[in-house]
């Protein structure tokens, strides 16, 4: 009987099954790109696999030097391509299926467009450009498809024309849609459900894509309580419970790390024994970081006898990511004049004229012998003493593994187990350790790695 009436349902969906509606499209008959900050003709000739002439001839420009972000260039060569060109950044859980049915697009268009070779070249971060018709129906994620279940079972259970749905996820096999992938459909039609796991609501990385030397913010959001591990760029995460369903990660970013693709992995378990695991690969992109030679340096400073162990005593001392958080908001500078700024973080440094093998893994302030040094933040004092390369040192574990370091003092005022209050004064600017000159170096770890202190004065992390 159960097999009739779906029979029967089929048979009235063929018969009755309608075409979707759509408004007027008043999208131009040819490819236009819409210019981004920083877009030159050679770059988008580039991307296209163009000359500056032919984009200049292709859209009569007068004045080529007269570019600007908005601007709308005729892309030719590009047949059977429409509508405007935008550059968009792939999210996580995102594949070329999923942005094709997005988009109602062909992936062959979109890989075209964007010189991909394979389907597997869709990383999270990157950017691509995709066809954006006017008036086009925005679809999400509103099923996945159940083991056992075909397309055709859930329009049943949906009461959804099968055929119009396959239609909308781009295929005319209603098999083709495996168990475990996302089902698309208009938006409002339905609860979306989450491109990664039904068993989270959300998952956002951020900055996407990631950049040497940055704070990377991992937060996932579950309505039940959720048990998390993962891994990000080879660094194993720890996840702190932030309220409302929230758990989050703070990882940094290695600024030595090679620009390139790395895996992003998540496992999840909730009480009942329901797991899930995901997986996927990011961009990690180049933060543009500049060069600076250092000369009449002690050499006993940057020998590997003296360094490789005072780097792990320190390494040992930031190891551990402590449960609580006691940073809210924005970090202060610990430096007597803030804007006082003698080296960057991330500098690529060659000492004593050798080889740029090293970089600055902090900000240097200038200020005289005896200046005082501030507490950026609240923190309980782990390590306070003298260091051959660092001289006089002082580290404040900030909590969730998130930790300063200052160096080269002339006097340190705090002890270890004594917790700090933000702008308390805990040492005195000196000229201790490797250095040519009087100064204070600041630097912040999260999870294990030096990241870029200054970004956390204007960000508030998480």
């Amino acid at each position: 009987m159960r097999q009739l009436t779906f029979n029967l349902f089929l048979i009235f969906a063929l018969i009755f099954s309608v075409s979707p509606v759509l408004a007027q499209d008043t999208s131009p008959d040819r490819p236009i790109y819409v210019v981004q900050e920083g877009d030159t003709l050679f770059s988008i000739a580039i991307q296209f696999g163009l000359t500056v002439d032919e984009l200049i001839t292709a859209n009569t420009l007068a004045n080529p030097d007269l570019l600007s972000a908005g601007m709308e260039l005729v892309i030719p060569g590009l047949e059977g391509v429409r509508g405007r060109l935008v550059t968009e950044t792939i999210t996580l859980g995102q594949t070329l299926r999923t942005l094709s049915i997005r988009h109602q697009i062909a992936p062959e268009q979109i890989m075209r467009l964007n010189h991909i070779t394979s389907p597997m070249e869709v990383f999270a971060g990157a950017s691509l450009v995709i066809p954006q018709v006017d008036d086009a129906v925005l679809l999400e994620e509103q099923a996945v498809l159940e083991p056992g279940m075909s397309l055709l079972q859930l329009a049943v259970t949906g009461n959804t024309n099968p055929w119009l749905l396959a239609e909308t996820n781009l295929t005319d096999r209603t098999w083709e849609i495996l168990p475990g992938e996302p089902v698309f459909s208009a938006a409002g039609s339905g609860t979306a459900v989450n491109l990664i796991s039904p068993l989270i609501q959300d998952l956002q990385i951020s900055p996407l894509p990631l950049v040497q030397g940055y704070t990377t913010v991992v937060t996932v959001t579950s309505a039940h309580p959720i048990e998390l591990s993962g891994s990000l760029a080879g660094s194993t995460l720890r996840f702190f419970a932030n309220g409302d369903g929230q758990q989050v990660a703070l990882q940094g970013i290695h600024a030595m790390t090679d620009p390139g693709i790395y895996p992003v992995v998540l496992q999840g378990r909730l009480p009942d024994g329901k797991t899930f695991s995901f997986e996927q690969m990011v961009v990690l992109q180049a933060a543009g970081y500049s060069r600076e030679a250092i000369n009449g340096v002690d050499p006993q400073t940057i020998d590997p006898v003296v360094t490789a162990p005072e780097n792990k005593q320190i390494d040992a001392v930031v190891a551990e990511a402590s449960p609580d958080k006691l940073w809210d908001g924005v970090f202060a500078s610990p430096g007597y004049d803030p804007e006082w700024i003698t080296s960057w973080y991330g500098t690529r440094r060659a000492y004593n004229g050798g080889q740029y093998a090293y970089f600055h893994s902090g900000i240097d302030y200038g200020g005289g012998p005896g200046t005082p040094i501030k507490a950026p933040a609240p923190g309980v004092v782990v390590f306070a003493g003298p260091l051959t390369v660092r001289g006089n040192a002082t580290v404040l574990d900030h909590g969730w593994g998130v930790y300063s370091g200052f160096w080269h003092q002339s006097e340190i005022q705090v002890q270890v187990g004594e917790r700090v209050a933000a702008n308390q004064v805990i040492g005195l600017v000196g000229g201790t350790g490797r250095i040519t000159g009087p100064h204070l170096h600041w630097e912040i770890w999260a999870n294990g790695v030096q990241v870029n202190p200054l970004l956390w004065l204007s960000q508030s992390y998480p």
